[in-house]
């Protein structure tokens, strides 16, 4: 496996080869495949991927995990990155009991890691997480959602300890943590999506209830978050939601948000959000995405291979799937897509879910995960039976927005699961899992499927939206990093399947802040990491 480090420039980016590793940085610069662009015309056409699935490869139960504070109302969300610096991927855990760390041994599996902690003592309780750089210091650093209490800072000192501090004026119920820089002043703002700890369904739809207030923090130059109270259009903040993602829907280059709400028959409906470019978002009532769905997850993704943000959203019921039509409005077209789960008892509730190659055909799958909520969902106009034994599932893309559900041996447990995040614990340039339920963590390796591709690991103060646009056998693909899940965020990477060809003749990075770069010939099994940060007088 080839390992290198670039350092993506402004304006016009970096052209051809990239640059040598920095100081510390393991590999060395890409060689290239074979022939490459020049030759791509004369591949053959690969064989058919073999069948993938996703393996289990560790496990920890309630008994396991950390019992320092009450497990009533519990939630879990995982945050996934490189905690220590040693270049593979770690992962903090928000559990009610009292959070933790999991930290990779070097070959792929995660185990639990007391070190992982904060500087005066064991991480506190959480619901939820978001890992990045906060501070452009390089480490990566997280925000922990709490129960009707202040979010968390958590400021790593590149080891893995974190300095913890509240963020004032955030103690609502913060079941997830979405970041991105809205301002495009270069550095990570947050947007907190709120319901309730209490939630019940009757009494929404009885009008007695309604979720906490969602709330967008902006990060100033001293990187101290603070409320942005002005920023929100007035009605929009309070329809019990429980996840919300950012993208860019109109492709203006700043960053919007479609908000999944929990409540949509009685409350909001799923919104969206539109980014003026400063940070000022409006209500677009007119994008055809306004669902009014008991909403628990949405993930970003192009379905259907145009290079436009399409939307999958999970429910009480079929989840659906929304494509972006160019215009700044979506289709629902569920129907017909094979992306709609059919409601049965064993696939009534749907949580955390994102797009990922999984298999590395160059098209986007789905990991939708399932539990029993133990909810009455009868109220809500909704008839079905919220079984106890609910399976992930995995939705194959077959492209042109088709999926096709497969029976993965390894999703067959049926537990309760909440929430998911993705990235390549082993290196090996496949997408792997780490789940989290009431009340367990998973860890999932991906097996089969083509040849691995590339995986991009983007780093800086803000690469959080970034776009890779990948031209392999003369087409091309559309990805972009928007790590937040349900709870959760996914590791700052993306994997770019080659769909068995032996090198992708372009890859193209554009990151918010102007910050781009193309590399040339990159052969399969790859792994970059790219600096998304202007050179010094760049």
């Amino acid at each position: 496996m080839l390992i290198f480090a670039a350092a993506a420039g402004c304006g016009g980016g970096a052209k051809g080869r990239p640059a040598a590793p920095r100081a510390g940085d393991s590999g060395a610069p890409v060689e290239g495949a074979d022939g490459g662009a020049d030759s791509a015309a004369a591949w053959p056409e690969p064989e058919a991927c073999a069948a993938s699935d996703l393996v289990e490869v560790a496990a920890w139960t309630e008994a396991e995990l950390p019992q320092r504070h009450p497990l009533s109302k519990t939630m879990q969300g995982v945050g996934i990155g490189d905690l220590d610096g040693d270049g593979w991927l770690d992962a903090l855990v928000a559990w009610g009991g009292g959070s933790l760390g999991l930290r990779n041994d070097g070959t792929g599996l995660l185990a639990i890691d007391p070190s992982i902690t904060g500087v005066d003592g064991p991480l506190p309780p959480a619901v939820s997480v978001a890992v990045a750089d906060l501070d452009g210091d390089g480490d990566l650093d997280a925000l922990l959602g709490m129960w009707k209490a202040d979010v968390q800072l958590l400021i790593n000192d590149g080891r893995g300890v974190f300095e913890v501090s509240s963020v004032p004026g955030t103690a609502v119920d913060t079941v997830s943590i979405s970041l991105g820089d809205v301002d495009g002043d270069g550095d990570l703002d947050a947007y907190l999506s709120a319901a309730s700890s209490t939630m019940v369904y009757e009494d929404i739809a009885a009008g007695l209830q309604v979720g906490d207030t969602n709330l967008l923090l902006i990060q100033g130059d001293d990187h101290r978050f603070s409320v942005a109270t002005d920023r929100l259009p007035e009605g929009t903040g309070h329809g019990m939601t429980l996840h919300s993602a950012f993208l860019d829907v109109d492709s203006d280059g700043d960053l919007d948000l479609y908000l999944g709400n929990d409540a949509g028959p009685y409350i909001l409906p799923n919104l969206l959000l539109v980014n003026d470019g400063s940070g000022r978002f409006s209500r677009d009532t007119g994008c055809g995405c306004e669902l009014p769905m008991l909403a628990m997850g949405v993930a970003v993704g192009d379905a259907d291979q145009d290079g436009l943000p399409d939307v999958y959203v999970t429910d009480v019921g079929p989840p659906r799937l929304l494509l972006n039509q160019g215009d700044g409005g979506f289709a629902d077209l569920t129907p017909g897509s094979g992306a709609g789960i059919p409601a049965t008892e064993t696939s009534m509730v749907s949580w955390g879910t994102a797009f990922f190659d999984q298999d590395g055909d160059r098209n986007d799958d789905l990991v939708v995960t399932f539990g029993q909520s133990g909810q009455n969902f009868h109220t809500s106009g909704f008839e079905g039976t919220d079984g106890p034994f609910q399976p992930d599932q995995l939705l194959r893309g077959l492209g042109g927005g088709l999926f096709e559900r497969l029976a993965a041996p390894g999703f067959q447990d049926g537990s309760r699961t909440r929430a998911v995040g993705v990235g390549d614990f082993d290196r090996d340039g496949r997408p792997d899992l780490l789940t989290t339920g009431k009340y367990f963590v998973r860890q999932w390796r991906s097996v089969g499927g083509c040849a691995p591709g590339a995986t991009l690991q983007l780093q800086g103060r803000a690469p959080i939206g970034a776009t890779v646009r990948t031209t392999i056998a003369g087409e091309d693909r559309v990805q972009w990093l928007f790590p937040s899940t349900s709870g959760s965020s996914s590791a700052q990477e993306v994997y770019v399947g080659f769909g068995g060809y032996p090198a992708a003749e372009r890859v193209q990075i554009a990151a918010p802040g102007g910050f781009s770069a193309e590399l040339l010939d990159v052969a399969a099994g790859s792994v970059i990491r790219l600096e998304l940060d202007a050179p010094a007088g760049g």
